[in-house]
């Protein structure tokens, strides 16, 4: 938050805190959207920052990351219901056939460290059209693998290639749009990543049992180059080099008046001061541009202009995960998506041996549909999960004299968390004592998918509403933690059976 708007309100300077309304001594700090809402962060005044993007932009870069995600989820982890086939091809026990995702599942969280400071230092677009290619390639070593080990080596690497998909929508979510906008945002990434987890295994059970495994990894062949060709042609680099306002130019508030008159002019930051500085404060006559703008061509190069500052980016990506690990907002966040996540996997992991055992007696197909029980409570999750924390957050602000604090989002999550609690008993009671199958789907499987994509949503949400320049770390935290919880329940699970 800006030092002037604490001073005019009477406000301690804390993570995540900031002043959503304009006052005599802050007017000019402040530039606003159509509906009268404080822009923040400050867009700037070029018409190719992804701040001032037109929505027909934002939305086209955020569909195709989205697409981008589900597919590379997909081909990661679906192979549950194709576990009967693969271990019969290639003679595996449980540990065998539970290592395809655990490895997997390591491989994806952990990569996640090197991804965070490639993308800063080389931008997002060139990282993620690298990182499909590579799961391209990664789908093509499966479906032609011929021994458990080759097939093993495949997976490690998909995850490494796919390890993208956990980071670089939370980043672009970030550069693109503005605070009261990224809860909904956080909870489109959070669903379509764990629909990941609920379709695909519907896909590969089907076409597993209908064409045999291996038509499952030449499908995800084909939905990965497709994707990556998406995501070449309609998402431009978001990651935007700002000039910084020297500290002689930076208006003060015993400058306020001489700034207001014109009779002063400072060099624009675009982050520090808005257009709707320079319109108010330096008399001059920029257009206000956020919503009217769209990516620049050289915003399109597969090569982005490498930031000057690569060796800090380098050493800080490698050393600041384990800072930030530490820090008790960011590893509660982190936490926040490595339980529901976990439990979504046990879930994952045993609906063969459940429901294809008596007294359910499913089929491969069969077992594939029960995933539809996690996207529908996942689609009830992104339609409540960021928009109730955003209008939460909002009407607190409201009655906070509109200064927004990050706690403001956490009131949202009581709802789901009772619901957790509930996922939790019928998911333990329910599979130990063979309840009927639609107990276990609606208040197991739909409350999994529920809790999955609005706990974290609002977690992370606030974490990052906290900490926003490091957004990348954050992710690397909750992922580390959310994949290695779930690598030692798949090792776990599967010596258990």
């Amino acid at each position: 938050m800006d030092q002037r708007a604490a001073d005019a309100l009477h406000v301690e300077i804390l993570p995540g805190t900031e002043v959503m309304r304009d006052t005599d001594a802050v007017h000019f700090a402040h530039a606003r959207g159509a509906d009268g809402a404080v822009l923040v962060p400050h867009p700037s005044t070029s018409s190719d920052d992804p701040l001032n993007w037109s929505l027909l932009w934002k939305l086209t870069v955020a569909i195709s990351l989205l697409l981008y995600t589900w597919v590379l989820v997909t081909a990661a982890l679906s192979l549950a219901p194709i576990f009967p086939l693969l271990a019969m091809e290639f003679r595996l026990n449980q540990t065998q056939v539970g290592l395809l995702t655990g490895v997997n599942i390591l491989t994806l969280g952990f990569f996640t460290i090197v991804v965070v400071p490639l993308s800063n230092i080389f931008g997002r677009r060139p990282i993620s059209i690298i990182s499909g290619v590579f799961v391209v390639l990664t789908c093509i070593w499966g479906a032609v693998a011929t021994s458990h080990t080759s097939l093993l080596a495949a997976r490690a690497c998909n995850g490494i290639a796919a390890a993208t998909s956990e980071v670089i929508m939370v980043q672009v979510v970030a550069d693109m749009f503005f605070l009261h906008e990224r809860g909904f945002w956080m909870g489109a990434y959070f669903t379509m990543y764990f629909c990941g987890s609920f379709l695909g295994p519907i896909m590969s059970g089907n076409i597993g049992a209908a064409h045999g495994w291996r038509s499952f990894f030449w499908l995800s062949t084909a939905l990965s180059a497709f994707v990556t060709l998406l995501i070449i042609f309609t998402f431009p680099e978001t990651r935007y080099f700002h000039r910084q306002l020297p500290q002689s130019a930076t208006p003060t508030l015993p400058s306020l008046e001489k700034t207001l008159s014109g009779r002063e002019k400072g060099v624009d930051s675009p982050r520090a001061v808005s257009d709707t500085d320079s319109e108010r404060g330096n008399g001059a006559t920029l257009p206000f541009l956020v919503g009217k703008g769209r990516p620049a061509r050289a915003q399109f190069n597969a090569y982005q202009r490498m930031d000057s500052r690569w060796k800090q980016y380098l050493v800080h990506g490698l050393l600041n995960p384990v800072k930030v690990f530490c820090n008790p907002i960011v590893f509660w966040a982190g936490l926040m998506l490595a339980g529901p996540a976990d439990v979504l996997l046990i879930f994952n992991l045993d609906e063969s041996a459940l429901f294809g055992a008596p007294p359910y007696g499913w089929n491969p197909s069969q077992v594939g549909y029960a995933n539809f029980a996690f996207f529908v409570g996942g689609l009830v999750g992104v339609a409540t999960g960021g928009p109730l924390s955003d209008y939460i957050a909002k009407r607190l602000t409201l009655r906070n004299n509109g200064v927004r604090e990050a706690e403001f989002r956490l009131p949202a999550l009581i709802p789901f968390a009772l619901i957790t609690i509930i996922l939790h008993v019928v998911g333990a009671v329910g599979t130990q004592n063979q309840w009927p199958w639609p107990a276990i789907l609606v208040c197991g499987y739909g409350f999994s998918g529920l809790s999955v994509t609005t706990v974290p949503t609002i977690a992370i949400a606030y974490a990052i509403d906290c900490f926003k320049p490091i957004s990348g770390e954050i992710m690397i935290v909750a992922t580390i933690l959310k994949n290695t919880v779930s690598f030692l329940s798949s090792v776990r699970f599967s010596n258990s059976h």
